[in-house]
């Protein structure tokens, strides 16, 4: 080989081993990421958690090709059970959760906005925005999460109308007096008014709760019943349409989010933004379909009358001041955020059956 030869080969080795080298270079950084629910994948908000959060996410830092996220996904009990993911991403046993705010209302009372006013609005989309609006303006209400050693990303909400499911026909609302309700906190007080008797629970344990004699009634929403196949044991929806709320927050491990990168954060919060407009579109689209599924596995749709809805709001407490007021008395801001709530319900010209904040 002459040299001329030689110095070309070694030139065009060069340059291999230089690109291959620039290739290494700019190699996308691994970001292990624990995120759980106690929840399985058939529960709305881990579904569409794994079909359009994630996703999004890697698409984000796809785009920009210096991270990607190693996704370790502790669904269906498997790192924790229901009720257990705050704690679990407030500890650091979870890097990233969909918490349910319901279920920790002594932790985290200025998220129970949505659960304290019934009978106010069905539009998910809408109260998914009053929560974001609400979290982006009154820094007490993130600052609840920062107590605890959470990073508050964003609201999400599966319920696009509480309604109940029972075992036997309750065509009028009288007929709940003394009638043993299983649901997740708050929402219990919906039926207080008609004598309804709340036995805390969670929609995993709903079918066993009734099935067993434990509970008479459920408190649940259209998609989920169908999904959990709650005609099995309660054939009769009963349709109050008592409204919609914000059920579930994703939040991360405040330590854990301070050691992430911008690009990661900012996909987070994106697909965050994201995952609340899809999870409300997956839930109201399904809604009149689980109403079919109930009815072609033999359940009965029961349609309460607008008197009848409002006769239930008139019967409660005013459970919405009474939770202003105790926050209040703890330094927080509880008025403040009902009537911003309110007010943004009123602004979107929605068919309101009790103005909880002015009476």
């Amino acid at each position: 080989m002459t040299i001329s030869m030689r110095t070309t080969v070694s030139a065009a080795a060069l340059a291999a081993v230089l690109s291959t080298g620039a290739g290494f270079a700019t190699a996308a950084e691994t970001i292990n990421l624990t995120a759980v629910s106690g929840y399985a994948p058939t529960a709305s908000w881990v579904k569409i958690f794994e079909e359009y959060f994630i996703p999004q996410v890697d698409k984000a830092l796809a785009e920009k090709g210096d991270y990607v996220i190693n996704w370790n996904k502790g669904f269906s009990g498997t790192v924790v059970k229901p009720r257990g993911e705050l704690d679990a991403v407030s500890s650091g046993v979870a890097d990233l959760a969909i918490v349910v705010p319901a279920f920790h209302v002594d932790k985290l009372p200025l998220h129970a906005v949505s659960f304290v006013t019934p009978f106010a609005t069905g539009d998910l989309h809408l109260v998914t925005r009053a929560m974001a609006k609400i979290a982006e303006e009154v820094p007490e209400f993130t600052q609840e999460w920062s107590d605890l050693g959470v990073h508050y990303i964003g609201p999400a909400g599966s319920v696009d109308n509480y309604e109940a499911v029972c075992k036997t026909n309750k065509p009028n609302p009288k007929d709940f007096d003394g009638v043993k309700i299983a649901g997740a906190g708050t929402n219990l007080l919906y039926f207080k008014g008609v004598g309804g008797v709340g036995v805390n629970s969670n929609l995993g344990d709903f079918y066993n709760a009734m099935q067993t004699g434990i509970a008479e009634c459920s408190s649940v929403w259209a998609e989920a019943a169908a999904g959990f196949k709650l005609y099995e044991v309660a054939p009769y929806f009963i349709k109050a349409d008592m409204g919609a709320v914000t059920s579930f927050a994703i939040a991360a491990n405040e330590t854990y989010w301070e050691t992430l990168p911008e690009p990661v954060k900012e996909a987070i919060e994106e697909a965050t933004a994201g995952y609340g407009t899809a999870l409300a579109d997956y839930v109201v689209a399904a809604a009149d379909a689980s109403l079919e599924t109930y009815k072609a596995n033999g359940g009965t749709i029961v349609q309460y009358t607008q008197e009848q809805r409002q006769e239930m709001a008139a019967g409660m407490p005013n459970i919405a001041q009474e939770w202003a007021e105790a926050a209040d008395k703890a330094g927080k801001p509880g008025s403040k955020i009902l009537t911003m709530y309110m007010d943004m319900l009123r602004a979107n010209d929605q068919e309101i059956a009790r103005e909880w904040d002015k009476e």
